[in-house]
């Protein structure tokens, strides 16, 4: 075997590793530091500090270099296809740097330093949720590593989501591969982990449990841009970003099953890397329902689909630099 061929096969090797494949990040060491400097710190200097640490994560991450460089390549093909006069400037660094800010603002808002003021509710579906939530409705949201997604658990922790009635949050995650950043929550948190439930143990026992808690107006909270550890040969085909990606069938299997309003969800940094942290949140209902005979859920599940990773694609054109997923994206697809 050639050197060259070896090298080629590693370069594959790399290009098709799934998300759960890729070690974490943010390893609990790093976070559970994080959370002890922000004890007796000011959240702003670790801000600042999360500058030069995503600077060192930016200059050894190698394999993170190319993916994050993947992806903005990829945005700006799709912008190009699409004839749009926005292009986005190629920079990895500036990639690193937002995500290590992301990463000290979601500790930020589970020790109680993230003032809720800072975020701006837009003019879309958001009554439409406080609504069903008020009204003692369950609901069914769809999150993403666009942004910070922690936003909306410490929301509801804090009690400050607006809705006139308390309510839980519960929240369905692989926990084994993001078993270091859970365990420390839990630290920083105890109730942090009380409603969390192994992506990868949904069964039909679980499956009552959650049509319970959907009937007594809780919420239920999953990641819709990536694909099951578990399951991973059960996903939907979706172009994202005007190439074939995966979405996890399971987690658009169980917004079918449940059939309760469904919302996709995401809270975005106004600037994608600033010490002084100002958040959009965008809510949007799904267009899709499913109250229709079974033949036709498969469908509707695509169609779901569909209507997320549009939804996801207009997102990281605004905020080309707050998508986390450093890995290959459309591996296998």
């Amino acid at each position: 075997m050639t050197q060259s061929t070896t090298q080629e096969e590693t370069t594959k090797s790399q290009e098709s590793q799934r998300w759960y494949e890729v070690e974490e990040a943010h390893n609990s060491v790093g976070l559970a530091v994080t959370f002890a400097l922000l004890k007796i710190l000011p959240a702003v200097v670790l801000r600042i500090i999360a500058f030069p640490v995503g600077f060192f994560y930016w200059l050894f991450g190698k394999k993170a270099r190319a993916f994050s460089t993947m992806y903005l390549q990829q945005l700006n093909s799709f912008l190009t296809a699409q004839e749009s006069e926005k292009k986005i400037k190629i920079s990895t660094l500036k990639h690193f740097l937002s995500f290590a800010i992301a990463l000290t603002e979601k500790i930020e808002v589970w020790a109680g330093k993230f003032s809720f003021k800072q975020i701006h509710f837009q003019n879309d579906d958001i009554e439409d949720l406080v609504h069903n939530l008020e009204n003692g409705k369950g609901v069914m949201l769809f999150v993403s590593h666009l942004g910070n997604s922690e936003l909306l658990r410490g929301l509801a922790n804090a009690h400050e989501t607006g809705v006139k009635r308390e309510f839980i949050v519960n929240s369905i995650l692989d926990v084994q591969v993001t078993a270091g950043f859970n365990a420390l929550l839990k630290k920083v948190n105890a109730d942090a982990t009380m409603h969390i439930f192994n992506a990868s143990e949904i069964g039909p026992d679980t499956m009552i449990l959650l049509q319970q808690k959907a009937e007594a107006g809780e919420m239920i909270v999953i990641a819709g841009d990536r694909t099951s550890a578990s399951t991973q040969n059960r996903f939907v085909t979706q172009d994202f970003l005007g190439k074939p990606a995966q979405f996890a069938y399971g987690s658009y299997m169980l917004a079918a099953l449940l059939n309760i309003p469904t919302y996709f969800v995401f809270g975005v940094r106004q600037k994608d890397v600033s010490i002084s942290p100002l958040y959009n949140f965008h809510v949007r209902k799904s267009p899709v329902n499913f109250d229709c005979p079974r033949k036709e859920r498969d469908e509707r599940i695509r169609q779901t689909v569909a209507a997320y990773a549009q939804t996801l694609e207009k997102l990281c054109i605004a905020y080309p630099y707050q998508w986390y997923n450093f890995f290959n994206f459309w591996a296998d697809a």
